[in-house]
């Protein structure tokens, strides 16, 4: 194992100089009551050196079969791109960081990587992370593609800095990976028998659209049972936590308790009531009409969190709940 550690850091730190981002996402991971399965603790997952050994050798499978069926079905073979993202998808986190001295360079992935490397806050060691949060939601997604219908430039993994890339090591978990296996037995076996639509040039252009399409709703299905479980959680709780904004909404902001993982809206105004602060859209912040208080990206907020126990849908019946953050 110790060999591997090895090997996987110089792999690391080979996708780190053609560029490779370090990105980050708040992931939630819930303990749960033996019995009843309810939710008895909820913390930011926290990723260790062996996740990130694994992580290593499963994206050098990758690489390696998506060389490898592409060179075997080059008209057919299912792929995985990510666009590089339009520099105007950062204006509004470059506005944020500018009074803090801190600038993003977007002009390529290794500069982007150089750059959030270097934005730190000596006093705040979350800030860094907070960035690199920030920096993944300006960010285009991944889509599958049929490799015939797109030119070998367009190919580029930009998040990883690779010219190609496919999905391969999660057959159990998803379809993607199940067609890429199908693909890679017949590259390597020429007597294996294989359907036509697994060389059909439009037939495997129109799975591509509904892995990406399924992709999607599996994310959707995953927010919603972190938020359901987050509610059953907190319900009848009223938590005092400090959180960080990470959106500045017209009618109120999002904040990110790093403490819990928990991000949600705490929101300035009411249908119908006057506004307590108004949205500057020059600052991108939200300011009080005496200009004495002022909420922008990446500031600290103190916040109450509890479940508020009104149904979200008209549905009198419904379970669902939502939980509410107030300053």
């Amino acid at each position: 194992i110790r060999d591997l550690n090895m090997l996987a850091k110089k792999l690391r730190a080979r996708r780190m100089e053609a560029g490779a981002l370090t990105l980050s996402s708040p992931e939630v991971r819930f303990r749960l009551e033996n019995d009843s399965q309810d939710p008895v603790d909820v913390e930011l997952k926290a990723l260790k050196e062996t996740n990130a050994l694994v992580e290593e050798f499963m994206l050098l499978a990758n690489i390696s079969v998506a060389r490898k069926i592409y060179e075997h079905f080059p008209d057919a073979a299912m792929l995985r791109r990510h666009p590089e993202p339009l520099a105007q998808s950062f204006d509004s986190l470059q506005h944020a960081l500018k009074p803090l001295n801190i600038q993003l360079e977007t002009g390529s992935s290794l500069a982007l990587a150089q750059s959030l490397d270097r934005a730190v806050l000596p006093d705040d060691p979350y800030f860094n992370n907070l960035v690199r949060i920030l920096t993944t939601r300006c960010m285009m997604q991944a889509q599958y593609f049929c490799s015939g219908t797109l030119t070998p430039d367009e190919f580029r993994h930009y998040g990883l800095a690779t010219e190609i890339y496919t999905h391969f090591t999660s057959p159990i978990r998803r379809y993607a990976d199940v067609m890429v296996h199908r693909l890679l037995h017949a590259a390597v076996d020429r007597d294996a028998g294989y359907a036509s639509e697994l060389t059909n040039k439009v037939a495997m252009a129109e799975q591509s659209d509904v892995l990406n399409h399924r992709h999607r709703m599996a994310q959707q299905a995953g927010r919603a049972s972190v938020e359901l479980y987050t509610s059953l959680f907190f319900k009848g709780k009223t938590v005092d936590e400090e959180g960080y904004v990470t959106q500045v909404l017209q009618n109120g902001f999002s904040v990110l308790i790093p403490s819990y993982g928990v991000e949600g809206i705490v929101y300035t105004t009411s249908k119908g009531d006057t506004p307590v602060l108004e949205y500057d859209k020059a600052a991108h912040a939200l300011v009080s009409s005496d200009s004495s208080v002022s909420i922008g990206l990446f500031q600290h907020v103190r916040v109450v969190l509890q479940v508020d126990d009104s149904p979200v849908s008209a549905n009198v019946g419904s379970m669902r709940r939502k939980l509410l953050l107030q300053l």
